[in-house]
């Protein structure tokens, strides 16, 4: 009776520190998002680059090692361990993938505000704040990254982005940061989605 007893509490006892245990956040990645960028010294149509952003979205994620998306979080180690939110827990893949949303915002874009005269154009933290609040995220849970594209400057060959980590629930930003990357190759799609893989690649 008394090993029964003594086997019956040490089973609630693991029941109890199992269910306590809390299962790290899940990382889900919405890949990149063009919806408010601007165009400096390109010779293509709205229509064309429009085209080219669903081809850039899913290149991304079919070419993991052109486009290593996942090593944003050897890049941003720091930022993720000093965030409130996600301080003490290591992370090194995502959990979900999801263009779906990206790809959808990039086709119903007004693409005739897309070319300026400004390549030192830049989106407003209230730009970016207001993105990610109307960022259809589904039913996904935990935090989000995305790429949002700012300027793509044809005449120097430079694609620039701001990459944000968000709370996917509250839509709170967790961090931003402006980063850049060279611009090759031929073909739209393919020429502005060199500057990602720079990006991504360590």
């Amino acid at each position: 009776m008394k090993k029964l007893t003594f086997l019956t509490l040490l089973l609630m006892f693991m029941s109890n520190n199992y269910a306590g245990a809390q299962a790290p956040p899940k990382i889900n990645f919405y890949g990149v998002d063009f919806s408010m960028v601007k165009v400096f010294g390109a010779r293509e149509t709205p229509d064309q680059f429009v085209k080219a952003f669903e081809e850039i979205n899913r290149a991304v994620i079919k070419d993991s090692k052109k486009f290593p998306f996942t090593n944003f979080f050897i890049k941003y180690a720091h930022e993720l361990d000093n965030s409130a939110e996600l301080k003490r827990q290591k992370f090194d893949s995502y959990s979900n993938v999801n263009i779906d949303e990206a790809i959808y915002r990039s086709r119903v874009m007004d693409g005739s505000s897309m070319s300026t005269y400004n390549k030192q154009f830049k989106l407003s933290d209230q730009d970016i704040a207001s993105l990610i609040k109307s960022f259809n995220t589904g039913k996904d849970t935990g935090y989000g990254v995305l790429y949002v594209a700012e300027m793509l400057n044809k005449q120097d060959a430079i694609g620039r982005y701001v990459v944000v980590c968000f709370n996917v629930k509250t839509k709170r930003i967790l961090f931003t940061d402006r980063v850049e990357g060279k611009a090759k190759g031929h073909g739209l799609g393919n020429y502005w989605a060199a500057s990602l893989s720079d990006i991504m690649k360590i």
